[in-house]
């Protein structure tokens, strides 16, 4: 079985000394992904085995290591898309969840359950209601300090020592950086995107980010009837700015324009970082991930853009050796949330016949690159 996965690391700030961390949980994160999909697994069950490698990390803001709520608890949010369904599933602020991406995919797959006197499945779960469905469903459920890093704690103390010193200022600022994606193409041709994150730093208790809000976190659309284009894509960045754009469907959407890389980069400029929801934040910072495959073509493209300083980018097929890891930076003299950075990478992988659509996809190591005003 073959399909090609690309997953991130967040759309903020990444410390040079822990790159090499970085790309170690990308390529880690990519083979589990590429394990699954040889394994016959689908694209849904291939972004939910990423993203479990993504949220055991303390490196990241997902499931364990998640930034701590003001309170000092750990709350998270996860959503998946299932292109071939369009159903989604997603949990906002729960707590105890091991892997909240499994809380999440269980209630995209559970969209399909028919319920006794007409009742309608639940797409998103929050707060204790989420955690309690998970319990149900047999999901591991830990104790509130399991969840809570050594990084994340040291991270919490000194952001309220921080804020307590200059509690008088208006100039601190909390990075909102390191929530997670994933996106997938199977065998069948099938896309997918999952995304999971633990919000912005001493948020208060019950927050909801872009990772659980329909549109805004993820997006996937598989192609009905072989001519017309899959996308798909996840988001990384202030989830308060995410939403109020619905960034993730925006974004997978542009890659339908003839240069899927131009199209991203007219996105970001006209659609977040000219946001007229937007019109009260001064740093606009954010981040997606997105592929676009052809049928007819049998091609396809991942592509990557932020306003960030930077971005950590991993991807392989399942015929790669290895995966490709990718770390994407801002001009030095250009200030975060004020411009974006576009960049894209052409994959082919082999796929197998389905009853819906039948084509392949093909892989090349060529990279585009475009600045902000789009030029090549």
């Amino acid at each position: 079985m073959n399909g090609f996965i690309a997953v991130h690391c967040g759309a903020g700030y990444h410390s040079d000394n822990l790159k090499k961390e970085y790309q170690k949980l990308c390529h880690v994160a990519c083979r589990k992904a590429s394990e699954s999909l040889n394994q016959g697994g689908s694209a849904v069950d291939a972004i939910e085995k990423a993203i479990i490698e993504l949220e055991n990390s303390p490196l990241t803001n997902a499931g364990y290591g998640s930034n701590l709520s003001w309170d000092g608890s750990v709350e998270c949010d996860a959503s998946i898309m299932n292109g071939q369904t369009l159903h989604f599933g997603a949990c906002g602020a729960v707590s105890n969840v091991w892997n909240p991406i499994t809380l999440a995919k269980q209630l995209c797959v559970k969209q399909c359950d028919s319920l006794s006197l007409g009742r309608v499945p639940p797409c998103i779960l929050t707060g204790k209601g989420a955690k309690l469905w998970a319990r149900r469903m047999g999901l591991e459920i830990v104790d509130d300090r399991k969840m809570i890093s050594a990084r994340a704690y040291r991270s919490y103390k000194h952001c309220k020592r921080k804020l307590k010193r200059y509690s008088q200022q208006n100039d601190i600022k909390f990075s909102p950086l390191d929530t997670v994606g994933a996106i997938c193409i199977d065998s069948n041709g099938l896309v997918a995107a999952g995304a999971s994150s633990g919000g912005v730093s001493l948020k208060h208790e019950g927050r909801v980010g872009q990772a659980a809000s329909f549109a805004s976190g993820v997006w996937a659309v598989t192609s009905r009837d072989g001519i017309q284009q899959s996308i798909a894509s996840c988001t990384s960045g202030c989830g308060e700015h995410l939403i109020r754009t619905q960034l993730a469907k925006n974004t997978a959407e542009s890659l339908l324009e003839p240069s899927p890389v131009l199209g991203l980069d007219k996105c970001l400029k006209e659609k977040f970082l000219e946001s007229p929801y937007l019109w009260d934040v001064g740093q606009r910072l954010g981040g997606t991930l997105a592929l676009r495959f052809d049928p007819q073509a049998g091609e396809g493209e991942v592509i990557w853009g932020h306003t960030t300083k930077t971005m950590c980018v991993g991807f392989m097929s399942t015929e790669s050796d290895r995966p490709k890891c990718v770390f994407s930076y801002l001009p030095q003299k250009v200030a975060p949330g004020q411009k974006a950075v576009v960049s894209g990478h052409p994959f082919t992988v082999p796929t197998q016949p389905n009853p819906v659509v039948q084509w392949e996809i093909k892989t090349d190591p060529h990279l585009i690159e475009t600045n902000h005003n789009g030029s090549l």
